[in-house]
């Protein structure tokens, strides 16, 4: 027993981590951004509905209930099914890359990115599901953007970071994994 806890040691110092860990890391990540996603919808449902504006900071940041048929700013409005549809595909390409990543301590913040992507699509496909809209209640008065929800954040943080790091921090000889049918091609 001893001599596997030292092999597994061994591992992660160098730079490898059992996909089982990986996987653990991506559903806690997924299980805390939908349960705070929801909670987050729920106080909002009980605290903000039929009531004002709540000023968080005057003229910069609100909370208030709104409801949303549609997608990011309301687009796709009434289009329940094609939005499931939409979030479901991108779902099932997030979860394929976590699977199909390598089993290296490198990839910690792209498999977060992507477990961030898939939380936030569940939390308001939770939502799309249970009520036929999306309850949003953030609101940056300041520049007068749309109100958000908590998986909206957890959506836009993850693929923004998802997307700096396939720019910026990966080789695309790391990246050998996400093209179809392509070997390691850190092994020639």
């Amino acid at each position: 027993m001893g001599n596997t806890s030292e092999t597994k040691e061994k591992k992660v110092k160098a730079g490898k981590l059992d996909k089982k860990i990986m996987g653990c890391i991506c559903i806690a990540v997924i299980i805390f951004a939908v349960v705070l996603d929801q909670i987050t919808k729920y106080m909002a449902l009980t605290d903000l509905k039929d009531a004002p504006a709540h000023v968080l900071i005057d003229g910069v940041l609100e909370l208030y209930f709104i409801v949303n048929t549609g997608s990011s700013w309301g687009m796709l409005a009434g289009q329940k099914i094609l939005i499931l549809c939409i979030s479901l595909v991108i779902i099932i390409l997030c979860t394929y890359l976590i699977v199909k990543s390598p089993a290296d301590t490198k990839f910690i913040p792209f498999n977060i990115s992507l477990a961030m992507i898939i939380a936030g699509g569940i939390g308001n496909g939770i939502d799309r599901i249970r009520f036929s809209y999306v309850i949003d209640f953030i609101y940056f008065k300041l520049i007068n953007f749309p109100v958000f929800n908590v998986a909206d954040i957890f959506v836009t943080c993850g693929a923004f970071c998802f997307i700096f790091l396939v720019l910026f921090k990966y080789k695309e000889n790391d990246l050998y994994f996400m093209k179809p049918g392509k070997r390691d091609l850190r092994e020639n």
